[in-house]
């Protein structure tokens, strides 16, 4: 088991070749050792870490005390601390153009410039090992000089009685925002705007325009003075009235206009909810490959615990779900099972024999269902959209997130909605309250004009992703070095790289070098690596410019 020791001694000559000595003469490799000052003169805090048992790190601190005048020992295990890391990185820069790349890119990375000269500057990051080493990946194209890092730097969580320099983090940011960085998605989609010439495959933007009918909605809303106002938390009446219709009709969801509530964006919703259910100490079951932003919310609302994944099985067939899988994964601090259907990334719909097993192991084990439904529209091949939230016997356990953005070109208006049981509605209202007090009136007003007008406009989008689809389909035959499951609903392809690759590097490398921007598979969680996530809402030319590009580059690959 790996271990920390943070041991506070005098500075005295001498007193780090007898620290050594003691890991040496039991032939323990020392993985990391720093050197920190305190605020206390004449004492230095050192930080080292093992890998070694229970036994032998009592019989090492035992024998600290007895070589170095140690003032205070301490041995602890991983999650018992908090890390950091700081490294300075030399970045060539050519020209002010490169300079500013570089600048951004660190800036995204919560990374200081520290010092410039005419073709280089030099970067400070300080953050956990995977932040450095993102930041590094990003910047490795531009040519680095020179890199040097720090061993970790352990705190205690809680521990507000250490002294120097990093003894505590309270002056700085939280430890669930310094565990967290910006997604995976928005990187590649800020490198690719950054650069001339890129075509993004990255960010999930539908292509069209929002139906007039809607925007004469929201034109006639402000016209009438209905837009200038806060409106209720919990949404405007005949907006919540008109999706209990909605869901009844399309999803055979039986709610009442009091199990509504309307949020900003289908983001929110999610955010709301799992801030509203989930402890530290609680576990959310996701099905993944996963919706990258699901997983960020889920540290966030666990304080920086991950979530925990149960991955699908990729296919010849498709992305398939093994109950049995889902089963072994449950414990007794489970609390709820996320569900996304259709599936961003993969584009898988569950069928309802998997949803009644999600069903069936919900109640046994007495979990929450989360189930996000935002792309409810869009499913291809004659398959349906099936509402777990309809089923009867998991109705008052299932919170089921919708919305607008999707389904009518609306991801500018930033409107949601979350179905539930009243009891889950008014604790779930809470935080949606102090999150945003009320979703945007305006808005409120274009997805009534929405959910109440005829669909022909979302079929027409439907009719079109399916043959952007056929597009990808298409230009994939052209390599064998990329795969893929033909996707069942929403608008994007996860394919698969038929070679070992580190996927985010990978992605870095396909903007800098084939000009096309796509998203990694990592960032969706267990199954998602050796994947590339690329979206086809985009326009049919630009789509097919961007997978030749693709295609074109792996086949030069060796």
């Amino acid at each position: 088991m790996r271990y920390t020791i943070i041991a506070f001694t005098h500075n005295t000559p001498g007193v780090l070749n007898r620290l050594s000595d003691v890991f040496l003469r039991r032939k323990i490799n020392v993985e990391s050792l720093t050197v920190s000052e305190t605020e206390r003169k004449g004492i230095s805090r050192f930080t080292i870490t093992i890998e070694a048992d229970d036994q032998t790190i009592e019989k090492i601190v035992k024998q600290l005390y007895r070589v170095i005048e140690v003032y205070k020992s301490m041995e602890k295990k991983d999650d018992e601390l908090i890390f950091k890391e700081i490294a300075f990185i030399k970045v060539t820069t050519k020209n002010p153009e490169k300079r500013r790349e570089v600048e951004d890119l660190v800036s995204l990375f919560s990374g200081k410039v520290i010092y410039v000269t005419d073709d280089s500057l030099v970067v400070e990051k300080t953050g956990s090992e995977d932040q450095i080493n993102s930041l590094y990946i990003l910047l490795k194209p531009f040519g680095i000089r020179e890199f040097v890092r720090s061993g970790r730097i352990a705190v205690l969580k809680g521990d507000i009685e250490f002294e120097g320099k990093f003894a505590s983090l309270k002056k700085g940011v939280s430890h669930t925002a310094s565990s967290i960085e910006v997604s995976a998605i928005k990187r590649i989609e800020l490198m690719a705007r950054s650069k001339e010439g890129v075509i993004s495959l990255a960010q999930g933007i539908p292509s069209f325009a929002t139906p007039k009918h809607i925007c004469d909605g929201a034109i006639d809303a402000i016209n009438k003075g209905l837009a200038d106002k806060y409106t209720t938390g919990y949404g405007i009446q005949e907006l919540r009235d008109a999706i209990s219709k909605k869901i009844k009709k399309d999803n055979n969801i039986d709610a009442n206009s009091d199990q509504v509530i309307v949020t900003h964006g289908a983001i929110e919703a999610l955010m709301a909810i799992f801030m509203s259910l989930m402890n530290p100490e609680d576990e959310l079951v996701v099905l993944s490959p996963d919706y990258a932003t699901h997983i960020t919310q889920t540290r966030i609302a666990k304080h920086g615990g991950k979530p925990i994944y149960v991955a699908l099985n990729e296919t010849d067939r498709g992305w398939e779900f093994d109950p049995k899988q889902l089963e072994g994964a449950i414990t007794q601090n489970t609390k709820a099972i996320l569900v996304t259907n259709p599936c961003n990334p993969t584009g898988k719909v569950y069928t309802q024999i998997e949803l009644k097993e999600i069903a069936r192991i919900a109640i046994k084990y007495n979990l929450y269902i989360i189930t996000d439904e935002i792309y409810e529209y869009f499913i291809y091949d004659g398959r349906k959209h099936i509402s777990i939230g309809s089923f009867p016997e998991v109705k008052d356990r299932t919170i089921t997130i919708q919305g607008v953005s999707k389904s009518y070109a609306m991801t500018g208006w930033r409107i949601g909605y979350i179905i539930a049981s009243k009891e889950i509605t008014k604790q779930i209202f809470k935080l949606h309250d102090s999150f945003v007090t009320c979703p945007t009136a305006v808005s409120q007003y274009a997805a009534l004009s929405a959910i109440q007008g005829d669909k022909k406009d979302v079929e027409y989008f439907k009719n079109q992703f399916e043959k952007r689809r056929a597009i990808v389909m298409e230009e994939l035959l052209k390599t064998d070095k990329l795969s893929l499951v033909q996707p069942e609903g929403a608008y994007y392809a996860f394919i698969k790289v038929n070679f070992e690759i580190e996927d985010y590097d990978f992605a870095v490398e396909l903007v800098n070098n084939a000009k096309v921007a796509v998203v990694p598979g990592s960032a969706f969680g267990l199954g998602g690596e050796n994947h590339l996530r690329i979206s086809y809402g985009c326009e049919e030319d630009q789509l097919r410019e961007g997978m030749r590009r693709l295609v074109t580059y792996v086949n030069g690959l060796v």
